[in-house]
């Protein structure tokens, strides 16, 4: 079983709203576009991190069949929202379908294709990483056996830490879609998303 943990317990001070609940061109907020697109890319379960000052107002939102995890204290970084939606999955899982590996997803990053997500679902490697002309992007694919690694990591490194240690086990997927660069952070950004 793969997992998607989308990440959206961040305030959005930047942005000046919450970014779970910004609408693509489609009309889709980016929660949902994520979420469909997870689905459709064969993610078996999403758990979305939400915390405050958003979170209840995205949990409302959220889609059908999506759980929802809390981190607390989102301040301590984008690592305490990857290890709250970590804990959540792997507590939930339970043989015969255990989680493999889960996608770690920003909700920042809405645009990535079903396609993309097929291929880093069906890769075999413990870190992957998906790269569009030389750059890497979201979402990161992390196999379950690094998942208590995460969880003692230093916030103030992130998930860069995991990647340095085992730099020469990371798989840097080549993909063709631009999709996994697209970081929408502020009104600008959001902006040139948008026709």
């Amino acid at each position: 079983m793969i997992a998607a943990v989308v990440l959206a317990a961040g305030a959005s001070t930047r942005m000046g709203e919450p970014k779970a609940l910004l609408r693509r061109a489609d009309g889709r907020s980016y929660v949902e576009a994520i979420v469909e697109t997870a689905r459709a890319g064969g993610c078996d379960e999403i758990v979305v991190v939400l915390g405050p000052p958003h979170g209840e107002a995205i949990r409302a939102a959220l889609p059908a069949g999506v759980r929802a995890a809390w981190n607390g204290e989102p301040e301590r970084g984008m690592l305490s929202s990857v290890q709250a939606g970590l804990a959540a999955v792997a507590g939930a899982a339970s043989p015969p379908r255990a989680v493999e590996a889960a996608l770690i997803w920003p909700v920042d990053i809405p645009f990535v294709e079903a396609a993309t997500v097929r291929t880093l679902v069906t890769q075999d490697g413990t870190i992957v990483v998906p790269v569009h002309h030389g750059r890497g992007g979201h979402p990161l694919r992390v196999a379950r056996a690094h998942f208590d690694e995460i969880a003692t990591l230093d916030p103030a490194r992130g998930l860069k830490a995991l990647v340095d240690a085992h730099a020469a086990a990371v798989i840097r997927l080549p993909v063709d879609d631009r999709g996994v660069l697209v970081d929408v952070d502020t009104p600008e950004d959001y902006a040139r998303t948008r026709p």
